[in-house]
């Protein structure tokens, strides 16, 4: 009898162990399909995309499934400035330190920085970006917005750094990398720029005019927790798997599975990302093109990232960029990240087509140069404008109107208004978009300079009039 069981038990071992190979097998072979995928996906979508160096990593599981870098002097260990992907990374530190019972979730902010003079804004309503504090750079706050409505902002975040500081009694910078990088092994990355450049840090690049130029911008250690941690995409599939393991990352536990499960859950209506978008704290949560994410972009003048979680699918993706440019390049980046969560979730990715970056900058050159040589004429007819002037061949329209409008009133209302009714300020606007920001300011600077032309010779005329006119 005993002879017989054995005999059962070995063919069943016979028959399911080849079995489970054989998945096991079959599914190595699909994961190597899909990688050699998104291998030619990204070389063919960064030259569409005029994008100098980029860096992914891709994690399943608890597993790095594929780690690569594309373009010249970038590989997985290259490190590149965050952006806003470092919001998530602040959320982290506020949750262990919750945790610690250092910080309460719904203290108001003033329990660990007495001497900021809000209203009443609670740590969790700082996360959750619900916290009536303005999307603009200045610290405005619509008090009938706390709580209630989102409104994305990094002042949210530089306020997290510092309560960070304020209830660890150790530097936000230090604290980030002795309770988070060191712990996941992200060998890699850092909190000052001057250290990350000695270790390789990728030469960040600005989009002129459809040029890509290498910049190297000022470095805003204000605003660090926001938006300036830098790190590798090696570094950051070790992020990944913590956060999407409960926490764990190898054999150490950097934060409670129920404290990543908070900072996962959708929290307030996110609109700026679309209609199912939420956010969380420090993340978004959102489907890409149909497919369920929790994700953070981050962009600085020069560098920007994505980073995707796929629940469905336990796939987290990181792709890091270093070039940015708000009117085109931040949107192609985002969207060559869609099209990985496309191919992993076995959907046939949308492609950016090959002219579809020199079409983008044909029309906005071609229109900034019209502009200019409308210009020309305009400066260049200031004589004849003089001329029929002295004749008294203008009339009222010519003579005033159109000079006040055109050369004081448009331009005045330009350098003056236009930052502001988009919510940005100048300085903003010509870091993200450079090129654009210093064509207006050129078109509105000739356009005062023609006018004070005008000024000074209609003002020479009535004065030589009127010393005639005396004379007489």
């Amino acid at each position: 009898m005993k002879k017989l069981a054995f005999l059962i038990v070995s063919c069943l071992f016979m028959i399911v162990v080849p079995f489970f190979s054989c998945t096991t097998h079959a599914e190595q072979n699909e994961q190597s399909e899909k990688i050699n995928q998104i291998d030619h996906f990204i070389q063919t979508q960064m030259k569409a995309a005029h994008i100098p160096g980029l860096a992914i990593g891709i994690v399943k599981g608890d597993q790095i499934v594929y780690l690569k870098g594309y373009g010249n002097e970038v590989s997985p260990q290259t490190p590149f400035i965050l952006g806003s992907t470092t919001k998530s990374f602040t959320a982290m530190a506020v949750m262990q330190l919750v945790e610690e019972g250092k910080v309460d979730l719904d203290s108001p902010i003033q329990a660990y920085l007495p001497a900021i003079d809000t209203p009443k804004i609670t740590v969790r309503q700082l996360l959750n970006q619900n916290s009536g504090i303005s999307s603009s750079e200045k610290m405005q706050i619509n008090q009938e917005n706390i709580g209630r409505e989102f409104q994305y902002s990094n002042q949210n975040y530089k306020l997290l750094g510092q309560i960070i500081t304020s209830a660890s009694k150790i530097p936000y910078e230090e604290y980030i990398r002795k309770n988070i990088f060191s712990p996941l092994d992200m060998a890699h990355s850092y909190t000052s720029q001057t250290t990350a450049k000695e270790n390789g840090l990728a030469a960040g690049h600005r989009t002129w005019f459809g040029i890509n130029l290498p910049n190297e911008l000022p470095f805003n250690d204000d605003y660090l927790s926001a938006g300036f941690l830098i790190s590798s995409a090696e570094d950051m599939t070790h992020y990944l798997i913590a956060q999407m393991n409960n926490g764990q990352y190898s054999n150490v536990t950097v934060l409670s599975g129920s404290s990543v499960k908070e900072m996962h859950t959708p929290s307030v209506k996110a609109p700026i990302m679309g209609e199912d978008s939420y956010y969380g704290m420090g993340w978004f949560i959102r489907p890409i093109n149909g497919v369920p994410t929790i994700m953070h972009s981050g962009e600085v003048p020069n560098y920007h990232s994505t980073m995707i979680m796929m629940p469905d699918e336990n796939y987290g993706i990181i792709l890091l960029a270093n070039i940015n440019n708000s009117i085109l390049i931040s949107g192609l980046i985002e969207k060559i990240g869609s099209g990985v969560v496309d191919l992993l979730a076995e959907k046939e990715p949308e492609s950016i087509p090959k002219s579809a970056y020199y079409q983008a900058y044909l029309m906005i050159d071609g229109v900034i140069l019209i502009i200019i040589v409308l210009l020309f004429f305009h400066i260049k007819n200031i004589s004849t404008w003089h001329f029929k002037l002295v004749k008294g061949e203008l009339g009222i329209l010519k003579k005033f109107i159109y000079p006040l409008s055109i050369n004081f009133l448009i331009p005045l209302l330009i350098l003056t208004q236009l930052p502001g009714s988009l919510g940005f300020t100048w300085s903003f606007l010509y870091d993200f978009i450079p090129d654009i920001t210093s064509a207006v300011w050129f078109i509105a600077i000739v356009l005062l300079t023609g006018g004070c032309i005008k000024l000074f010779l209609g003002a020479l005329f009535y004065k030589t009039n009127s010393s005639l006119s005396s004379n007489i």
